[in-house]
């Protein structure tokens, strides 16, 4: 089940929990020395996985220069292989005709699996290659 919260809904345990998520693969698994939190998480939308009571997989929608961005897409390692980041842009799929996302070189792959385009050229984000790429229902 996709829990889908504004900033203002989530509880201070899940925003602990979501913060301690992404340090955990952005910047301990992935070593970005960049500052995860910002502005957009009081705005954005937050989409999240619990198993095993408490958050495993997370997602972020921001509304940005009139586009739709997933993104701080990530999941625990212990629990990745399961389909919960499928389910997140699925549950997103459902409900917006248009989404973009960022995507890291690495899950390119992924993304086309859900019908995601490549959209211009590679570029360096935090030391790591992206793509931005689009899904149009």
């Amino acid at each position: 089940m996709v829990f889908h919260k504004s900033f203002k809904e989530l509880t201070k345990e899940e925003l602990v929990e979501i913060f301690k998520l992404r340090q955990t693969v952005f910047m301990v698994e992935q070593e970005i020395i960049e500052v995860d939190i910002d502005d957009h998480d009081l705005v954005c939308e937050h989409l999240f996985i619990k198993k095993d009571g408490k958050i495993v997989s997370y997602a972020r929608l921001i509304e940005e220069k009139e586009e739709l961005y997933i993104g701080r897409v990530a999941t625990l390692k212990e629990y990745r292989k399961r389909g919960f980041t499928t389910e997140i842009i699925k549950y997103l799929q459902e409900r917006h005709d248009v989404l973009a996302v960022s995507s890291q070189d690495i899950r390119i792959d992924f993304y086309k699996k859900l019908d995601f385009k490549v959209v211009g050229r590679k570029y360096k984000d935090a030391g790591i290659w992206h793509q931005k790429m689009v899904y149009i229902k």
